[in-house]
């Protein structure tokens, strides 16, 4: 199983100059795809949410399964794919009949999707690496790193992790190049996790604040001030903006894993909205971008 260990985004305090560590993370619906036809449909759609959360800078992405249709292994999957670098897609997925499409996608072009095959020594390098081999002996790892040699780890990971790395030597016993791990100062993408239940995510106490979109919520502005005022005492809150699915509103899916409301900030971002109704992919890029203007 190949593992990927992300960091959370560095983000600058502006009234310290110092860097803040901060998880955006927003959670979607295992059924989030029962409104699609074809697989033509699912790809697209996941290609659109995998955008918007790279726009937005979002780190974490959670699947809850939820009652309905489930699509969270081809939803997974797409989402796995298309954050990890074109160099290492070869090595880490297997032909799959769910990929087909999927090269069809536009790149998400964050940093970490360096096109740069070759190393310049002038320059900071700093990309992901996949391990290939171990050496117990040694404490050291081999990594593909999508350059035209190998990188050396001194470091134990296993076989199939990816990490993020330095080059530090060009040279390296005449044939590798000498890295080590590092924590990239911009965003690097997102992680994917499944979730047995939405309740499961909410009752982990990692997030700060819990944002619930519904259309049965307060307005945006009456709740912007709790949240400015969240985030005010505590610069490196961890944040989560759940969204439910085309056929199920999250109120229902609150009421029905019977969970508690009194820590969750309940809004509607799309008041007086102009359409009969608005597809998820819509209400998550919009939605990011009414947070994001504030927050």
């Amino acid at each position: 199983m190949h593992k990927k260990l992300l960091t959370s985004i560095l983000i600058i305090n502006l009234r310290t100059n110092e860097f803040i560590m901060r998880e955006l993370a927003i959670a979607i619906p295992s059924n989030i795809l029962e409104d699609c036809q074809s697989l033509s449909d699912k790809t697209n759609k996941i290609g659109i949410i995998a955008r918007a959360a790279s726009i937005f800078k979002v780190t974490k992405i959670h699947v809850y399964k939820n009652k309905g249709s489930s699509d969270i292994d081809l939803i997974s999957l797409l989402l796995k794919y298309l954050v990890t670098p074109q160099y290492l897609r070869k090595n880490i997925f297997p032909l799959k009949q769910e990929l087909k499409l999927a090269g069809t996608l536009p790149p998400l072009r964050i940093p970490s999707h360096t096109v740069n095959r070759k190393h310049n020594r002038n320059t900071v390098d700093i990309r992901d690496g996949l391990c290939i081999k171990f050496d117990k002996k040694l404490n050291m790892a081999i990594l593909d790193i999508g350059l035209n040699k190998y990188g050396i780890l001194k470091s134990r990971i296993s076989v199939g992790d990816v990490v993020t790395v330095k080059i530090i030597s060009d040279s390296f016993k005449g044939k590798y190049f000498l890295l080590e791990k590092t924590i990239p100062n911009n965003y690097w993408g997102y992680d994917v996790i499944n979730n047995n239940s939405l309740k499961e995510i909410l009752n982990s106490n990692f997030y700060d604040i819990n944002i619930i979109t519904s259309k049965f919520g307060n307005s945006f502005h009456s709740t912007s001030t709790l949240i400015s005022d969240k985030i005010g005492n505590n610069p490196d809150s961890n944040i989560i903006v759940v969204f439910g699915s085309p056929k199920s509103g999250l109120m229902t899916i609150l009421s029905r894993e019977k969970i508690d409301k009194s820590d969750l900030i309940l809004i509607n971002l799309f008041p007086d909205q102009g359409v009969e109704t608005i597809r998820s992919e819509e209400a998550i890029l919009a939605g990011l971008s009414i947070l994001n203007s504030y927050f």
